[in-house]
């Protein structure tokens, strides 16, 4: 079942940006073409108003990922154990392997990335999911569009699953072990308890997390911030393809699948997902990287109606996924002072 829990990266010296490439049709959004069909020039008098609108400025080009290199998008949904979410992504994460050099790596993509949706406008990252149930279009096609789109990264398959999978996973592996670099105090809604909430209280150091554990630990905003919250994902993710081998993953993984297998939509079919699973686990610990879109990749940026976003610097991105090889391991702290434990609930 760690098919859904990727890690894969390209080699620097392999990768490339793409020139040769057509640049694909902008579609534009029906907000955007009410806006233009009611705009109006204040200067140029209207006999000189060009009957051809000019044309746009070229698109930025794909990057393209060297022979035997694949990408596969990983989605979690807000879709809690308890049916309730509001059934954004909550997790959005490309891996990218590379075969050839046996190496792998995880891209994690901020929730609040600010980008342009086909057919739709201007909006969150995260509200694709939303947006592809309303225009009745696949996911992957869309989340694929966009992230090709903003960020040059083309997407050739998909793994969507919801908070309860991952769950019942770490629970079905005995747990997973991760090194918590900071003291974590944080409450989450869940109606399974008493009271309807649920506490994470974790010190620092190497811990034993459950499913319902894990997951907290993965969506806390410790430090009121997704880049630290993304860091510890890929810590998660990272430690459950260790628990998998240690418990003989190679032979766990269809058991596990058959499990949740109800639960995840992808384009793969189970034995594509089952070898996938295989072939991650079979890389060597050294050769699996990570690269979270923080600072200075994205932004800060407040939009006219008071959104909190975050905008991408696409030729930063390029650069940091051209040495994505020689990044650290999945989920590395940064070294950096701890916030208070109890920073998440703060302002709450």
């Amino acid at each position: 079942m760690i098919a859904w829990w990727l890690y894969q990266p390209a080699q620097a010296q392999e990768l490339r940006v793409d020139t040769t490439l057509e640049p694909r049709p902008k579609l534009v959004s029906s907000v955007a073409a009410a806006a233009i069909e009611t705009s109006s020039p204040s200067v140029a008098p209207i006999a000189s108003i060009p009957l051809v609108p000019p044309a746009p400025p070229p698109e930025k080009p794909v990057i393209r990922l060297p022979a035997g290199a694949n990408t596969t998008l990983l989605v979690g949904i807000d879709r809690r154990p308890d049916a309730k979410g509001a059934g954004l992504a909550d997790t959005i994460l490309v891996a990218i392997l590379d075969e050839t050099r046996q190496r792998a790596g995880v891209v994690s993509i901020p929730r609040d990335l600010w980008v342009t949706i086909p057919d739709y406008g201007e909006n969150r990252i995260n509200v694709i999911p939303s947006v592809a149930r309303a225009q009745k279009k696949p996911m992957l096609e869309l989340f694929a569009r966009v992230i090709e789109d903003t960020l040059g990264l083309p997407i050739a398959h998909g793994i969507f699953v919801d908070l309860g999978v991952f769950e019942r996973v770490v629970d079905a592996v005995g747990g997973v072990e991760v090194a918590v670099p900071c003291p974590i105090i944080d409450s989450f809604h869940d109606t399974r308890m008493p009271g309807g909430r649920r506490k994470l209280d974790l010190a620092e150091g190497l811990a034993l997390l459950d499913g319902p554990t894990a997951a907290m630990y993965v969506r806390s905003r410790h430090g009121r911030s997704d880049f630290g919250r993304a860091r510890r994902q890929q810590a998660v993710l990272l430690g459950l393809r260790d628990r998998l081998l240690s418990i003989g993953g190679f032979v766990r993984v269809p058991e596990l699948y058959s499990a949740v297998e109800e639960s995840i939509s992808t384009d793969l079919r189970r034995y594509e997902l089952v070898d996938l699973a295989r072939r991650v686990l079979s890389l060597d610990r050294g050769k699996l990287h990570g690269l979270v879109l923080s600072p200075p990749l994205t932004r800060a940026h407040a939009t006219d109606d008071g959104k909190a976003v975050l905008l991408p610097d696409r030729d930063a991105i390029t650069a940091a996924l051209l040495a994505l090889p020689r990044a650290g391991a999945p989920g590395e702290p940064l070294k950096v002072p701890c916030p208070p434990a109890d920073a998440a609930l703060r302002g709450r």
